[in-house]
This record gives C-alpha cells, sequence and structure tokens, in this order.
C-alpha cells in the first residue's frame, strides 16, 4: 500500500520542514521509494536539500494535489511526502473533502498520514484541536512535540487534546534536543620517575 505523509501543523516555525527531511533521509537510508513535495515556494527545504526527490506542489490548485493521488495509486509500496508551508490547512481540507479523498483512499490502496508537529504554545495546542474536530480517527494520525520549541508540554496534557489524538488512535513522538556532548581530556599517563 502507497502511503501519503502531510507533514504539517499549520502553525509556522515548529519544524514541519525539520521533519520532513528526517523523513526523507530515512526513507533514502532504508532504500524505501519516495518523491518528496514542497508547498513553501520560498523557503522549500525538501527542493533545497533532496532536489533530485523533490518537486513543488500547489496546495490552491486541485490538479496538482490530484497528483500526489495519481503518483502514489502508480506505484504500489511508494511513499509520497509533502511538506505543508504554514496555513495550507484550509485549501488541503476543502481538496480533501470535494476528491472524497478519505473515502476513496481504501480503494486506491493508499493510506493517509498526518504528522502534526507543534511547539509547546496555545496555538499549537488550539490548532491540533481545530485538526481532530475535522479529521479526527480518519486517517492516520502522528503527534511530533518539537522540544527544539520547547522542552514542556503540559499546555497540551492539560488541554486534553493529546489523550483525545491518541484515543483515536494517533501516535506521538519527540523530536528532541541533542544534549551537547562532553568531551572527555587524556588523561596524561603518570610515571613513577622524576
Amino acid at each position: 500500500m502507497s502511503k501519503i505523509h502531510f507533514i504539517g501543523g499549520e502553525k509556522g516555525g515548529v519544524g514541519k520542514s525539520v521533519v520532513a527531511r528526517i523523513v526523507a533521509q530515512y526513507f533514502i537510508d532504508h532504500g524505501q521509494p519516495f518523491l518528496g513535495f514542497d508547498c513553501d515556494r520560498t523557503h522549500g527545504a525538501l527542493l533545497r536539500f533532496y532536489t533530485s526527490y523533490a518537486a513543488l506542489v500547489d496546495v490552491d490548485d486541485y490538479q496538482s494535489l490530484d497528483r500526489l493521488v495519481d503518483l502514489a495509486a502508480a506505484e504500489p509500496a511508494r511513499n509520497i511526502l509533502v511538506d505543508l508551508a504554514a496555513q495550507t490547512q484550509l485549501p488541503l481540507a476543502r481538496w480533501m473533502t470535494e476528491s472524497r479523498l478519505l473515502e476513496l483512499a481504501p480503494d486506491l490502496k493508499i493510506s493517509l498520514v498526518y504528522w502534526f508537529v507543534m511547539d509547546n504554545g496555545f496555538d499549537s495546542v488550539e490548532l491540533l484541536r481545530k485538526f481532530l474536530d475535522q479529521f479526527g480517527g480518519k486517517m492516520q494520525l502522528v503527534l511530533v512535540l518539537n522540544q527544539l520549541r520547547g522542552e514542556q508540554f503540559a499546555l497540551l496534557e492539560a488541554s486534553g487534546q493529546r489523550a483525545r489524538a491518541e484515543a483515536l488512535g494517533a501516535k506521538t513522538m519527540a523530536l528532541q534536543r541533542m544534549r551537547p556532548c562532553r568531551r572527555s581530556t587524556p588523561t596524561a599517563a603518570v610515571s613513577g620517575q622524576r
């Protein structure tokens, strides 16, 4: 079954492109066929770093989005990776609704996965709530808690939205801050002679 991976979260600066690059590199390292698509014309990370795998997609153009489905359906086991720009949820949702993608995907042998990348702020929690109101349980969801943008997700936990998402089958992962390595200083061997 082919998969279309949407890397989103709606808010700008939460790390969507970082996650898209990590997923792209995972596919390359594990020999999994994929095609990447960038929605951001000015700062497209996939277009910049994975030129031979990536192309531009316009979320305001249904034909451009339909191409994603055609490519996924054409080759079983192909992954389609879409790095969504900020504030693209509305046109994407409109296309999914009007094309009946959520209903047709199983017949086309396509699985839809939405990677919801978030920071620890109120806006991310509210955007997750809106996403779950519209799509909760209708596609696979991966919550990506970007600890590079805040390590404590107390607002998310208190809101109940993480529990709600997980009750609908969502997986949760943390994008952790890398801890600095301590360099060990070589110790000189001490001789007993003076």
